[in-house]
């Protein structure tokens, strides 16, 4: 019988994180929806729309590993609860910002969510691990929660757009506002809060040595799934001449497929624990095939096949790489070990967009496939360094 408190315990925690994690994915993946909303209202070029798009994202790679330490010197339901509420106050400014015709007072608001948005993706990560892990369903707990983040983008990528349209550009960015205030409810009636004794021990240091190569990877594994995502809707509607409405809901079914992919690697993950390294470098393998595949046959059809395909496989591998780095750090070093990790996820994120338009502009999209196959391949040789089958 004490293992069904548990259980209900861990279903709230993976409730109140999927809710969180949906509420910062539709500011960090679905804001960009309203690129043409915010192109027209701020009369911006298209470097310019794609700068203020891309500035929240700045903000959470520079302060995620802030976020990810104090989490482990505190409570990750502090942490969490405290960036919830400071995003959601920053998207208000942010909207008071717009509605005023402001661009630096927007700019600001976006970069402020961007860095308080950091604060529930690493601390949450930690809260799942703590429930997850006596019950063995760490993996899938965790491939749930991942799975929120295409689901969060998908759910933006539709709404967003409708409500700027209708009542303007700062009801758009209050509504994830309000969102961002229901999942912090969530989070305080769901995560407990974790009872410290006045004398607190040193920490266990971080075996950095040990996670290294899976940081290193999962960089390298980023900037190929961005890669090719990022461009997608570009890439199906000028090289294969396909509809936007199309190429869009292509998008959309590849954010679909992902939240089932996710879920199946962290049931995987979980069921054969001593294969997940395995699994993760077979993600790579298979990507950088299909990549390789579709810049051969390019330009026939069967390219874009490969590539949407590739799209979806490319972004399996991050519930693997969570849970192999949370099962080889001390459980008081997981907040530290995930900022980090997130740090080179969102570094790697904002750097891919940039470098393979830049391959295709100067070169062709053949060539860029290319690139981002040696990337994922790197990424899963990398992975195999000796030091990292020490405890996986």
């Amino acid at each position: 019988m004490a293992s069904q408190p548990v259980a209900r315990n861990a279903a709230a925690v993976l409730t109140a994180a999927v809710m969180a994690q949906i509420s910062v994915s539709a500011l960090q993946q679905g804001l960009p929806a309203l690129g043409p909303v915010l192109q027209q209202d701020f009369a911006l070029d298209t470097a310019g729309t794609a700068a203020l798009l891309g500035v929240g994202s700045l903000g959470t790679a520079i302060a995620i590993l802030l976020w990810g330490r104090l989490t482990d010197h505190t409570t990750d339901r502090m942490v969490a609860l405290l960036g919830l509420l400071l995003t959601s106050v920053c998207m208000a400014i942010a909207g008071f910002a717009a509605l005023a015709g402001s661009l630096g007072g927007l700019i600001i608001g976006l970069l402020a969510a961007g860095v308080f948005a950091a604060a529930p993706t690493v601390a949450l990560t930690k809260s799942i691990a703590s429930a997850f892990q006596p019950i063995n369903r760490m993996g899938l707990a965790l491939g749930i929660r991942q799975g929120a983040v295409p689901l969060g983008a998908a759910v933006a990528a539709i709404v967003l757009p409708l409500i700027a349209l209708r009542w303007g550009i700062a009801f758009a960015l209050w509504s994830m506002a309000i969102v961002l205030l229901i999942a912090a409810f969530g989070v305080s009636r769901a995560v407990r809060g974790e009872h410290r004794s006045t004398r607190r021990k040193p920490l266990v240091p971080t075996p950095w040595a040990g996670i290294a190569p899976m940081l290193i990877a999962s960089s390298l594994y980023t900037a190929t799934q961005i890669g090719i995502v990022s461009l997608l809707t570009l890439y199906l509607v000028n090289a294969r001449g396909w509809s936007t409405p199309a190429a869009a809901a292509v998008f959309a079914g590849v954010m679909v497929a992902t939240v089932f992919l996710r879920i199946l690697l962290g049931f995987a993950a979980d069921r054969w624990a001593h294969r997940r390294l395995w699994l993760f470098k077979s993600i790579g393998y298979i990507t950088a095939g299909l990549l390789i595949m579709a810049a051969i046959t390019n330009p026939a059809p069967v390219a874009g096949i490969f590539i949407v395909i590739a799209g979806v496989i490319g972004m399996g591998w991050n519930v693997v790489a969570f849970s192999l780095t949370i099962s080889l750090v001390p459980h008081e070093r997981v907040g530290t070990s995930q900022g980090v990790l997130n740090a080179l996820v969102f570094g790697a994120w904002g750097i891919s967009t940039i470098i393979t338009g830049l391959l295709v502009q100067t070169f062709s999209w053949s060539v860029a496939w290319l690139v981002l196959a040696v990337l994922a391949v790197s990424g899963a040789v990398i992975a195999r360094t000796k030091s990292f089958y020490q405890r996986s």
